[in-house]
């Protein structure tokens, strides 16, 4: 019982509500202290119910105090026209709730039948004197009366309570219709000379056959789909063509340089629309102001935009909404061109920083070779120097040609030219500016073509270097290079016989900088990215004890 009790409770609360205002209004003990009493119950069980405010929710003391006063008014005084006014709010609120489910729609209107009947029969017939047979009276007491006991009957909603929307503009539309039934009914008795329930199922059936007339002109199904574009381009189109605004709006959009330049725009194209006066906001850091400003203006924030638009008169509550939304448009297409600058600022930094970190690598590998030079140099015993002079003769054009890259990067990243040379040349290069014992190459070549210098260089060099720091850790480390060629594909293969890379580090190794104790990480990833920039692609072909490889690959142009 209990949990039946407490899973209707909102139902029992309005079903209570809507009797003790049936009883209030159609006076079942017709006394004035007892309908007063009645009708104050109707008051508490409405503030239990009502849409407005949460349960939650701390009313503030000027809310409360109209809401004491309203009581004290139903309480104390027996005007008809107080109570009907008060039918007529309790119609634009079950009229404007918005129903989200099939057992609210029908609820709600049931219940707008019943708030109907009350405005119909006790509230016209007392407030004009209009006659009515005790008979007839007695039997719409009962029937109306029984029609909110029929809530209980409808399943439970698996929703939880709360607080219910209410749309203002269905809300005004309802009690305005409602009314306007009660009005031509009292008109059509007069004029007509007949009873007040002639006349009301006359004008109930004239309204109710030009709302089903408007109905079917507006259902697309119907074949009159053009009657509902034209009433929903007039909704939006409220003061200005919203097509041509949108349309305004990203073309300044485009040709604008920056997003405080758009903004100026948009403003300026604000302030042409005729209700229009003026315009001040205030955006990233920065106000500004167009137009005229006048007494009668209207506050928009967002986020970061806050507007005020000044008009000629106060806006209404349409053009209100309108001119939200338009403002609400500008903010969004501020918000997209000032990203889009922001977004194009983090690109070029980002393209100063590869450039710095690459060029920077290779100069590190050049002195690290010069380094190497000037060691052989230095512990070089044979006569005259001759090897020492046959060492520089062959390195020095090579590391000079690499430095004129370096320094052409630095100064033009993007006009920097691709150094391109014959795959046979490049390889014999490479075994020239590596001699002795270590490392070992091996070749398969068939053809000659073209390929990317530059890329093979700074591939081989970070490889090569990595492993030379690797060397002073693993002195047994065996280097092997290979390179293979059939004319149309080329893998360059470097491989030791170390250790193998941990494998947090080898997950990340090629796709950013990586923390490493031996130098992996930012040469590895700029030649990856370089390769990629070229068609290439560098990868950890194997992460094996004894069998650490990593691999060139590409298709190649014949030379």
């Amino acid at each position: 019982m209990f949990q039946f009790l407490a899973r209707r409770r909102e139902t029992i609360i309005l079903v209570l509500m809507l009797e003790s205002l049936h009883i209030a209004l159609w006076g079942a003990f017709d006394t004035p202290m007892l309908r007063a009493v009645w009708m104050l119950i109707h008051l508490g069980l409405f503030l239990l119910w009502q849409p407005v405010w949460r349960a939650d929710q701390k009313l503030a003391w000027h809310n409360g105090l109209l809401f004491i006063v309203l009581a004290i008014l139903f309480v104390l005084s027996r005007n008809w026209w107080l109570r009907t006014g008060w039918v007529i709010v309790l119609i634009g609120f079950c009229g404007g709730s918005i129903g989200t489910s099939v057992r609210e729609r029908r609820a709600n209107m049931l219940i707008l039948a019943f708030l109907s009947f009350q405005l119909m029969i006790p509230c016209a017939t007392a407030l004009f004197s209009v006659p009515l047979a005790g008979s007839v009276r007695n039997v719409f007491a009962i029937l109306v009366g029984a029609l909110p006991l029929v809530l209980l009957a409808f399943p439970v909603s698996g929703a939880k309570p709360g607080r219910r929307p209410v749309d203002p503009v269905t809300a005004i539309a309802a009690s305005t219709l409602v009314s306007l039934l009660v009005a031509g009914s009292l008109l059509t008795m007069y004029s007509g000379h007949v009873d007040y329930l002639t006349a009301l199922i006359w004008t109930l059936t004239a309204i109710g056959g030009f709302l089903l007339l408007i109905s079917w002109l507006l259902t697309p199904r119907m074949g009159f789909s053009g009657l509902t574009q034209l009433w929903q381009r007039a909704i939006i189109n409220v003061g200005t063509p919203f097509e041509r605004w949108l349309t305004n709006l990203a073309s300044l959009f485009t040709r604008a340089q920056s997003s405080e330049d758009f903004l100026q725009q948009a403003m300026t194209e604000l302030t042409l629309l005729d209700w229009v006066a003026g315009v001040q906001w205030q955006g990233l850091g920065r106000s500004n102001s167009v137009g005229v400003m006048t007494a009668f203006s209207s506050a928009f924030a967002f986020d970061p935009l806050a507007v005020r638009v000044h008009t000629y008169a106060p806006l209404g509550g349409a053009l209100q909404i309108h001119c939200r939304l338009l403002v609400q448009l500008i903010n969004h297409f501020y918000n997209a061109k000032h990203q889009e600058r922001e977004l194009t600022r983090q690109t070029h930094l980002s393209a100063i920083y590869e450039t710095g970190a690459r060029v920077t690598h290779d100069i590190k590998n050049l002195l690290q070779s010069l380094q190497a030079l000037a060691s052989i140099i230095a512990s070089d015993e044979s006569p005259a120097g001759e090897v020492s002079r046959r060492l520089l003769r062959s390195q020095l054009p090579h590391l000079t040609q690499r430095l004129q890259l370096a320094l052409d990067k630095l100064q033009a990243p993007s006009d920097a030219r691709a150094d391109s040379a014959f795959l046979k040349d490049w390889w014999h290069d490479l075994q020239v500016r590596n001699p002795g014992r270590r490392p070992k190459f091996h070749t398969d070549i068939s053809g000659d073509p073209l390929i990317p210098a530059e890329l093979f260089d700074s591939v081989v060099e970070n490889l090569l270097e990595n492993l030379r720091g690797k060397h002073q850790v693993e002195p047994d480390l065996h280097v092997d290079v290979k390179l293979v060629s059939d004319g149309e594909q080329v893998y360059l293969e470097v491989c030791d016989s170390g250790s193998a890379i941990a494998p947090e580090l080898a997950e990340g190794l090629l796709q950013g900088p990586v923390a490493s104790q031996n130098g992996l990480g930012i040469g590895l990833y700029q030649a990856a990215k370089q390769a990629q920039q070229h068609g290439y692609v560098l990868s950890l072909q194997s992460n094996e004890p004894g069998r650490v490889c990593f691999r060139l690959t590409g298709r190649l142009h014949s030379g």
